[in-house]
C-alpha cells in the first residue's frame, strides 16, 4: 500500500509538471525549414509516434505524439503486426513539414508506413496514410551545449492496455531508447488514459561510457512493471 501511494503521488505530481515543460516550448521556438521527420510508430488500437531526433536543425526536437491513422491504414497496420509478431518496430516516413508547427498549426500529415526502419531496409506496407495528431504528449528542443537534468530519466506514456517508456533526451551526447512495458498497477496505467505522461526518475552510474551510464529499468520499483521489450535503441545518431 505504501509503494502504491508513493507511486500515485509521484505520477500525479510529475504529470502536472510535465504539462508545463511541454507547452513552455511554444515561446522559444525559432522557425525551422521543412524536413522529413522520421518517427517510430507504436501501439496497436491506440497509436503513438516518437520522432527520431538528431542534434542538428531541423531535427533537434524530442517529440512524442498520440495519433490516429485513417481507418484503412489502421486496419492494414494492425493486421501486419499480427502476421509479423516477431517485428516490434514500425516507422513513419512523413511528408515534409516544419516540426514545431505541430504545436500550433499542423494537425494532420501524410506518411508512408514501413515494417522496420524506413532508412535501414524497412519494407513499405502503406503509402500515404493519413495521420491525425490527437495530442502532443511531449515536445522539447534539444540543446547540444547545455547540460540539463538527469540524463537517465524516462518518459512514461500509453493507456490502460499498452504502456511505453522513452528515454528523455537532453544534452549531447545522449541516446534514443523506446521500450514496451506492462505496468502491473492498473491504477497508474489508467492515469495515462487521457494522453498524460510522467517523467520516471532513474540514476546515473559513474562511468564515461554512455551505454553503461544509466542503471536501467531496475530502479523503477515504484511503478512496478515487467521486464521491458526494447523496440528501438540508438546511440550513433545522437553523438
Amino acid at each position: 500500500m505504501k509503494h502504491y501511494l508513493i507511486a500515485s503521488r509521484l505520477i500525479l505530481a510529475i504529470i502536472l509538471s510535465s504539462s508545463t515543460l511541454i507547452f513552455s516550448q511554444k515561446h522559444d521556438m525559432v522557425m525551422d525549414h521543412p524536413g522529413v521527420h522520421g518517427m517510430i510508430l507504436l501501439g496497436n488500437e491506440t497509436q503513438y509516434a516518437s520522432h527520431l531526433p538528431l542534434f542538428h536543425t531541423p531535427h533537434d526536437y524530442q517529440v512524442i505524439l498520440k495519433i490516429k491513422l485513417d481507418e484503412p491504414s489502421a486496419l492494414t497496420y494492425q493486421k501486419d503486426r499480427v502476421v509479423h509478431p516477431e517485428n516490434s518496430m514500425y516507422t513513419l516516413e512523413p511528408e515534409k513539414f516544419v516540426l514545431p508547427s505541430i504545436m500550433n498549426d499542423i494537425t494532420t500529415f501524410k506518411a508512408n508506413i514501413y515494417r522496420g526502419h524506413f532508412e535501414r531496409g524497412g519494407e513499405l506496407i502503406i503509402k500515404d496514410a493519413q495521420v491525425e495528431i490527437t495530442k502532443v504528449l511531449y515536445f522539447h528542443k534539444l540543446n547540444m551545449d547545455k547540460s540539463e537534468g538527469n540524463p537517465c530519466d524516462y518518459i512514461l506514456f500509453g493507456d490502460q492496455k499498452q504502456q511505453f517508456l522513452a528515454h528523455q533526451i537532453l544534452n549531447r551526447p545522449d541516446f534514443d531508447e523506446l521500450s514496451k512495458i506492462n505496468i502491473k498497477n492498473k491504477t497508474i496505467a489508467t492515469s495515462l488514459q487521457n494522453g498524460e505522461i510522467a517523467i520516471v526518475p532513474s540514476k546515473a552510474k559513474k562511468t564515461e561510457i554512455l551505454s553503461e551510464k544509466c542503471s536501467g529499468h531496475k530502479d523503477y520499483k515504484n511503478i512496478n512493471f515487467n521486464n521491458p521489450e526494447i523496440i528501438y535503441l540508438e546511440f550513433d545518431e545522437l553523438k
